[in-house]
């Protein structure tokens, strides 16, 4: 048996599509930005080398952000879904301490959180790396938001951010 193909895929070759962005602090100097990758240290391309990926700013991110990248609606209310599983690819290159991220699973209709994945954002990767994570349980029977936010500290540092690419959930 083949395993089935991803119930939700966005490798964001062919556009920004129904993912929305928005910034939440009063600077704006750092926005989730949709194409090459650009920054002082991390990635210049996207994963696989392809020509797009979301990335903090597509260069160095600035200090005091407070950004948020928003998925499409992703139903999950289909019978027979027991469990869904994001998997991506991402490069992880902050300050490890004051500037954070993650992913926030929210429900569409009132965007309330389900749940929280924790990419850690504590490492330093030195190439894309591929994550996986169960979504939590309260997500299935749902229709879902997958919230991809970063928040930085008062201090200048020369770092690119948070890159995700090649988003996919999977249903078992």
């Amino acid at each position: 048996e083949k395993e089935a193909p991803p119930f939700f895929v966005e490798d964001f070759e062919s556009g920004q599509g129904g993912w929305t962005t928005g910034v939440n602090d009063a600077n704006g100097n750092t926005a989730w930005v949709m194409g090459s990758p650009n920054g002082s240290t991390g990635p210049t391309t996207g994963a696989d080398g392809s020509g797009n990926a979301f990335t903090t700013n597509l260069g160095d991110y600035a200090n005091d952000a407070d950004i948020f990248l928003r998925s499409p609606v992703i139903d999950l209310t289909g019978g027979g879904i027991t469990t869904a599983t994001l998997t991506m690819e991402h490069w992880r290159d902050a300050d490890g301490f004051g500037d954070l991220f993650g992913v926030r699973v929210l429900r569409a209709s009132d965007l309330g959180v389900l749940g929280d994945i924790d990419p850690d954002s504590t490492v330093f990767d030195p190439d894309w790396e591929s994550f996986s994570e169960i979504l939590p349980a309260s997500a299935v029977g749902e229709e879902i938001i997958l919230e991809f936010w970063f928040t930085s500290d008062a201090t200048n540092d020369a770092f690119s951010g948070w890159s995700i690419d090649n988003v996919a959930v999977q249903l078992q």
